[in-house]
């Protein structure tokens, strides 16, 4: 009988400190609230069909840390060029280019990105090129703007010295309109220079984004804005989902988010777009 008196009060001890815990609210029907659009549209964003990389973001270089699953996607070499990892620039982003001599004097070594189908330049506009290298000594290399007639419209040298990662620039204006120009960059020494974070944005970017877009965007005036969208939150893996703490902090050291997307095109290679 004792026992049974005990877990009485106990259950009953429980039942009251369950009902002090609980939270009432009270609802005013009749009460309004913030205003809605009886017509409520927005933007979904989603990293699908150029809508990031080659459309909103302003980047115009394709796999510009070599890190795709295939590290030269993107890129066509000629010459003496070489993937590697040891001792990168950057943790997350371990893959970059070596450049080094063809072996003849009448050969050269270097590489081109097109960009995303073209990299659309615009006349009159400035573009600023940056890239981390290391070489052994003193090196040098050649950047240049190629037209869709595969004529440099631009082109500027950069000294590279010493065996520490550094980041170099140029800026480079194009005289003509082209949708289809591409970067084309040249090893102009003997010696061998490692490449990593090869970039080229436009000089009026916003923030890293298309301007022209943003402004499309912003004169919308949407009542909200939905990113991450889809199928690049879950990821094809767990370990592949979106995650936000990878997307902040330097961007050369931002490691690829794989987008799933990709991965249901049979006609071309993942993942080039």
């Amino acid at each position: 009988m004792k026992n049974i008196k005990i877990f009485a009060l106990l259950a009953a001890f429980m039942l009251s400190s369950a009902a002090s815990a609980q939270h009432q609210y009270v609802v005013n029907a009749k009460k309004l609230g913030a205003p809605v659009q009886p017509t409520m549209y927005g933007i979904f964003f989603e990293d699908i069909n150029f809508g990031a990389d080659g459309g909103l973001y302003a980047e115009l270089v394709e796999n510009r840390s070599f890190d795709f699953p295939q590290q030269l996607m993107g890129w066509s070499i000629f010459g003496n060029v070489a993937v590697g990892d040891a001792n990168p620039a950057f943790e997350r982003n371990p893959h970059y280019v070596t450049l080094s001599d063809p072996g003849h004097h009448d050969k050269f070594t270097g590489m081109e990105n097109h960009g995303f189908f073209g990299m659309g330049l615009k006349r009159d506009m400035d573009y600023h090129f940056s890239v981390f290298a290391r070489t052994d000594g003193t090196s040098r290399i050649r950047v240049e703007l190629v037209d869709a007639d595969n004529n440099p419209i631009g082109r500027k040298s950069i000294a590279i010295s010493g065996h520490e990662w550094k980041k170099y620039t140029a800026t480079l204006r194009s005289p003509k309109t082209d949708a289809k120009a591409f970067l084309r960059i040249y090893l102009e020494s003997a010696a061998s220079v490692d490449l990593d974070h090869v970039s080229l944005f436009p000089a009026d970017s916003w923030n890293g984004l298309r301007r022209d877009l943003v402004n499309d965007l912003k004169d919308l005036h949407p009542g909200v804005f939905r990113f991450p969208g889809g199928c690049i939150v879950e990821g094809t893996t767990l370990a592949e989902r979106y995650q936000w703490k990878n997307t902040v902090g330097p961007v050369e050291n931002r490691p690829i988010n794989i987008n799933r997307w990709n991965y249901g095109t049979f006609e071309r290679m993942f993942p080039d777009y």
